[in-house]
Order: structure tokens, then C-alpha cells, then sequence
């Protein structure tokens, strides 16, 4: 007797209960609060007053960043968030 198998065929809307994922999942967004991710390393500008950037800064890469408070970024400067980084501001 055959044991069939589903197929999802690119351009259709699959439905799926889970998805195992052996190696990385890449997208060009994600959606959610990731309150759920685990394995992910938190660190960065964490701070909960006005944040004035006078020098170069960038986020580090793979981390989530998460600033508190307002944020400038001084004429010149450059605020660097590499493609692996996620970073959140919040104003309180």
C-alpha cells in the first residue's frame, strides 16, 4: 500500500501546524514579539535615560538590543545595526 506524502507547491497558501526546522530560518521579516525565542543572547545600549550618540556606534551582531528612552543620533555620527542584529527603542 503507498504511503503518500503532502506536497506544498511554491504561489499556494499552506496551512501548517508546526515547522521543524533542522538548520536556520531566514526571511525578510519576521512577525511577533519573540517573547517565545530562545538561544538568542540579550545585550547592548540598554538604558532607561535620554540617549545622545556622539560617536560611531553599532549594535552587536546575532544580539538583541533594547534602549530605553529617547535616542539622538548626532549629525555625523553613524548608528550601525548589522542584518542579525534586532534592535527596540522605547520612549518612557
Amino acid at each position: 500500500m503507498p504511503n503518500w506524502k503532502k506536497l506544498i507547491v511554491s504561489g499556494s497558501d499552506a496551512v501548517l501546524s508546526n515547522l521543524n526546522v533542522t538548520n536556520a530560518v531566514t526571511a525578510s521579516a519576521f512577525k511577533g514579539d519573540g517573547s517565545a525565542l530562545t538561544g538568542v543572547t540579550a545585550g547592548g545600549l540598554n538604558n532607561s535615560n535620554p540617549i545622545s550618540m556622539s560617536a560611531d556606534t553599532s549594535a552587536t551582531a546575532g544580539n538583541y538590543t533594547s534602549i530605553y528612552g529617547p535616542m539622538q543620533v548626532n549629525s555625523g555620527v553613524t548608528f550601525t545595526i548589522p542584518a542579525t542584529a534586532l534592535v527596540k527603542v522605547e520612549t518612557f
